[in-house]
Protein backbone atom coordinates (compact mmCIF):
# COMPACT_ATOMS: atom_id res chain seq x y z
CA UNK A 1 0.00 0.00 0.00
CA UNK A 2 3.13 2.71 -0.56
CA UNK A 3 2.45 5.74 -2.84
CA UNK A 4 1.42 8.97 -1.83
CA UNK A 5 -2.07 10.13 -0.43
CA UNK A 6 -3.16 11.35 -3.73
CA UNK A 7 -1.78 8.16 -5.92
CA UNK A 8 -3.74 6.13 -3.56
CA UNK A 9 -7.06 8.10 -3.95
CA UNK A 10 -6.88 8.85 -7.58
CA UNK A 11 -9.68 7.30 -8.72
CA UNK A 12 -11.72 8.87 -5.73
CA UNK A 13 -10.62 12.10 -6.91
CA UNK A 14 -11.48 11.73 -10.29
CA UNK A 15 -15.07 10.66 -9.65
CA UNK A 16 -16.09 12.06 -6.38
CA UNK A 17 -17.00 16.14 -5.90
CA UNK A 18 -14.18 16.77 -3.86
CA UNK A 19 -13.86 20.59 -5.27
CA UNK A 20 -13.81 23.24 -2.95
CA UNK A 21 -14.05 26.97 -4.09
CA UNK A 22 -13.39 28.97 -1.65
CA UNK A 23 -14.17 32.27 -3.21
CA UNK A 24 -12.25 35.28 -2.66
CA UNK A 25 -10.02 35.86 1.01
CA UNK A 26 -12.15 35.61 4.01
CA UNK A 27 -10.80 37.62 6.80
CA UNK A 28 -13.78 36.76 9.12
CA UNK A 29 -16.15 34.72 9.32
CA UNK A 30 -16.23 30.64 9.16
CA UNK A 31 -14.12 30.69 5.70
CA UNK A 32 -10.38 31.77 6.62
CA UNK A 33 -9.50 29.00 8.33
CA UNK A 34 -10.89 26.69 5.80
CA UNK A 35 -7.45 24.73 4.37
CA UNK A 36 -7.94 23.92 0.45
CA UNK A 37 -8.16 20.08 -0.17
CA UNK A 38 -4.75 19.21 -1.71
CA UNK A 39 -3.78 20.85 1.74
CA UNK A 40 -5.08 18.33 3.55
CA UNK A 41 -4.02 15.37 1.09
CA UNK A 42 -0.60 16.64 1.82
CA UNK A 43 -0.92 16.84 5.31
CA UNK A 44 -2.15 13.43 5.32
CA UNK A 45 0.43 12.02 2.96
CA UNK A 46 3.10 13.95 5.53
CA UNK A 47 1.61 12.05 8.63
CA UNK A 48 1.95 8.78 6.42
CA UNK A 49 5.67 9.44 6.10
CA UNK A 50 6.00 10.36 9.56
CA UNK A 51 4.45 6.55 10.48
CA UNK A 52 6.33 4.79 7.90
CA UNK A 53 9.47 6.35 10.24
CA UNK A 54 8.55 5.73 13.72
CA UNK A 55 7.19 1.99 12.54
CA UNK A 56 11.13 1.59 10.95
CA UNK A 57 12.66 3.00 14.46
CA UNK A 58 10.34 0.28 16.51
CA UNK A 59 11.60 -2.24 14.87
CA UNK A 60 15.41 -1.09 14.94
CA UNK A 61 14.73 -0.60 19.00
CA UNK A 62 13.22 -2.64 20.65
CA UNK A 63 14.07 -5.12 23.82
CA UNK A 64 17.36 -6.37 23.66
CA UNK A 65 19.13 -3.78 21.15
CA UNK A 66 22.46 -2.85 21.96
CA UNK A 67 22.91 -0.13 24.00
CA UNK A 68 24.94 2.50 21.59
CA UNK A 69 21.56 2.02 19.16
CA UNK A 70 19.43 2.84 22.06
CA UNK A 71 21.55 5.50 23.38
CA UNK A 72 21.75 7.07 19.61
CA UNK A 73 17.59 6.60 19.04
CA UNK A 74 17.24 8.91 22.46
CA UNK A 75 19.75 11.22 21.41
CA UNK A 76 18.38 11.43 17.69
CA UNK A 77 15.22 11.45 19.38
CA UNK A 78 15.67 14.29 22.03
CA UNK A 79 17.58 16.79 18.93
CA UNK A 80 14.40 16.40 16.88
CA UNK A 81 11.85 17.30 19.53
CA UNK A 82 14.36 20.41 20.13
CA UNK A 83 14.33 21.82 16.99
CA UNK A 84 10.41 20.84 16.20
CA UNK A 85 9.79 22.42 19.33
CA UNK A 86 11.99 25.83 18.65
CA UNK A 87 10.66 26.05 15.68
CA UNK A 88 6.82 26.09 16.99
Amino acid sequence: MGGSVRERRRVRFLLDDLYRNPGPLQFDGPGPDAKAVTSCVEDQDYMGRMQEYLEKVRTIVKPGCSPEVLKAALSVMASVTEVLTTMS
